[in-house]
């Protein structure tokens, strides 16, 4: 039995708009939740002295990462190194300058031949030695165009036939490498992309146009054990069995798009025709969206504070969104609201104000009203209640004797 962990799109650099600077260590709040989330995994493979650790692709935000999300990536990667863990690292979208040279952000990890470890940044299959037995691993990193567009007869191509064109190059090239899989020692297939079947976490906008979708039937035969796919966020199962096809998921929430999905890793025991998969939680931070209607509301105060004291949690980042009437907006103390909400890891505030319709009775407003401004402006609050324009009309009084 082959023990395994596997882990996915880790993105450093993401969500940190709802972080603040810790003073003590100079990083972003948000990013210590990030470099806590990968360590479960890692720290996960080395306690439990496992045979091999994959991690299916986007490392960071973007392809050209701050050094700091590169230093804190690599000793984590140094880790299992030294533990003589053997670790693959595919090469996911977040990870490729899209240059037809085909460069990428792990790039690194393959020019300074770092022992134990594999980059697979194009299709092809290798043994993977462990200390359990041998793994053959056939490794479909993200694939991009950029190198199929340098060919000018593929450049006219509209962009869905540039897309069934490379999907049909994949297939012919994983063909390839399903019929060199040796019946009598454990295969898996390592993904980055979409398959067709797959629901979509918060991730969906940032794919449209660069990432493949591949139809399940390109992963379903029995010659695999595992299917093991990054790229979407959500974790999720698509087969269970010959071969058990699923997404790792992300390892840590990155807004509030993912706020009802736990997020986490999978711990894999595997042999040759069965394997077992757990999904095990990093236990993310928590997004909570309050929702208060106070349109029917007789205390608007009293009842958004109730919302927000039932529904906060001081370590959560707190989205609060309220829908209130545009006259009783007034009536909300927006200090006390924050302080309130002061204790949560962060917090965002969205108010819609339902506003009155109202008909202006311009024509009115002739010369006589104009030359006095003062019941201009009591003309044209005739729809407000009498406290409502008291108050107002009080102000603008104090507003005109500065000028």
């Amino acid at each position: 039995m082959i023990k395994i962990v596997h882990f996915s799109d880790l993105h450093f650099g993401s969500g940190e708009r709802y972080g603040s600077l810790n003073p003590e260590t100079g990083l972003n709040k948000r990013f210590e939740d990030f470099i806590a989330a990968l360590d479960k995994p890692i720290n996960f493979a080395i306690d439990n002295k496992v045979d091999l650790a994959i991690f299916t692709g986007d490392t960071y935000k973007h392809a050209t990462p701050e050094p700091i999300y590169q230093k804190e990536f690599a000793q984590r990667i140094k880790k299992l190194s030294l533990n003589k863990i053997p670790t693959i690292l595919l090469v996911g979208n977040h990870d490729v300058l899209y240059r037809i040279d085909g460069s990428d952000a792990l790039d690194i990890y393959s020019t300074l031949q770092i022992e134990n470890v594999t980059v697979f940044n194009k299709i092809e299959s290798k043994k993977i030695e462990t200390k359990n037995g041998v793994v053959q691993v056939i490794a479909l990193p993200h694939i991009t165009k950029s190198r199929l567009l340098a060919k000018e007869e593929y450049r006219n191509l509209s962009a869905k036939e540039q897309d069934q064109l490379m999907i049909d190059k994949v297939k012919e090239a994983l063909k390839g490498c399903f019929e060199k899989i040796d019946p009598s020692i454990p295969a898996i297939l390592l993904g980055h992309g979409t398959i067709e079947t797959a629901q979509f976490g918060s991730e969906q906008d940032l794919s449209i146009g660069k990432v493949l979708s591949y139809p399940l039937s390109t992963f379903q035969t029995d010659k695999l054990d595992y299917v093991g796919f990054g790229h979407i966020h959500r974790h999720q199962v698509l087969q269970e069995q010959s071969p058990l096809i699923l997404y790792a998921g992300s390892l840590e929430r990155v807004d509030f798009g993912e706020e009802n999905e736990d997020k986490g890793f999978i711990y894999l025991e595997l042999e040759r025709k069965r394997v077992n998969h757990k999904f095990i939680s990093t236990a993310p931070r928590k997004f909570i969206t309050i929702s208060c209607d106070l349109t029917e509301s007789k205390n608007v105060q009293i009842d958004l504070e109730n919302e927000i004291q039932n529904k906060k949690q001081s370590s959560a980042v707190i989205r609060l969104r309220y829908k209130i009437n545009e006259e009783d907006f007034g009536y909300i103390d927006q200090g006390k609201i924050r302080l309130m909400l002061g204790d949560s890891f962060a917090f965002v505030v969205q108010s819609e104000i339902v506003r009155k319709e109202r008909v202006y009775q311009i024509a009115e407003l002739d010369t006589k009203l104009i030359s006095q401004p003062m019941s201009a402006l009591e003309k044209y609050l005739f729809d407000y209640t009498e406290e409502e324009k008291e108050r107002l009309l009080k102000r603008a009084k104090e507003l005109m004797d500065l000028l």
